[in-house]
C-alpha cells in the first residue's frame, strides 16, 4: 500500500475544514491523486465519478443528515471512508462502525496523523472486503452443495440410482458440457419442477 499510488477524495464544508487533511497528505501529493471538494451536496456523485481508494471527510460537528450521507457512502463499500469530526452526536461512532466507516476520529485532526490513519483505514477496509468475499464464496459453495444434494435426490428417485451413481452422472454431464456440477444440478432441479 505504501508504494501504490492512491486516489483520495478529501471533502469538507469549506477550505478551512479540509486544510489539515490536505497538509497531512501534502508530502505524498506527487505520488497520489488527491481531489478536494468543498461542500458535501454532490459528494456521492463525485465519489462515483472519481472512484477513489478512500474518501476523507473533515467536519466540525456533523448533523444527523450529514452523518447519514457519510454512512450511506460507507455502506456502498466502494472505498474506505475516513471521518474526522470535532464533535458528534451520541451513538455516532457505533453507527459509523456498523455502516463500515473504516476510521472515525473525534477531535484528533492533526496533519501528522492523517497519513497513518489513512493507511490503517485502507488496511482495515481491505481486510473487511476480503472477509466479505470469503463469506460470499462460502455462501455460494453452501448453496451449490444444497443444490447438488437436491439434484442427486431427484436422480436417485427418478432413475433408481445410488447416491454415488447420481453424483457420478452429474459430474460426467458437467465434464461433457464444460459446465459446473452446480449448473447441471440446477438443470436437473428445474427439469423436475417442470415435470410436476
Amino acid at each position: 500500500m505504501a508504494n501504490t499510488p492512491l486516489t483520495i477524495l478529501v471533502a469538507g464544508p469549506d477550505a478551512d475544514a479540509t486544510r489539515a487533511v490536505e497538509d497531512g497528505l501534502a508530502g505524498t501529493a506527487a505520488r497520489d491523486r488527491i481531489a478536494v471538494v468543498h461542500g458535501l451536496g454532490d459528494l456521492p456523485a463525485r465519489a462515483a465519478a472519481l472512484a477513489p481508494d478512500a474518501v476523507i471527510l473533515a467536519l466540525a460537528e456533523p448533523d444527523r443528515a450529514t452523518l447519514d450521507g457519510v454512512f450511506r457512502l460507507a455502506r456502498a463499500g466502494a472505498c474506505a471512508v475516513v471521518l474526522f469530526a470535532d464533535r458528534a452526536p451520541p451513538g455516532a461512532a457505533a453507527q459509523a462502525a456498523e455502516a463500515g466507516v473504516a476510521a472515525f476520529v473525534l477531535d484528533g485532526l492533526h496533519p501528522a496523523r492523517v497519513r497513518p490513519i489513512l493507511e490503517t483505514a485502507l488496511a482495515r477496509f481491505a481486510a473487511f472486503e476480503t472477509l466479505k468475499r470469503e463469506r460470499d464464496e462460502a455462501r455460494t459453495q453452501l448453496a451449490d452443495r444444497k443444490l447438488i444434494e437436491r439434484a442427486k435426490g431427484i436422480l436417485m428417485q427418478q432413475k433408481s440410482l445410488t447416491e454415488e451413481a447420481a453424483y457420478t452422472a452429474l459430474r460426467k454431464a458437467a465434464m461433457k458440457q464444460g459446465r459446473r456440477i452446480a449448473d447441471i444440478a440446477q438443470s436437473v432441479v428445474t427439469a423436475a419442477q417442470i415435470e410436476l
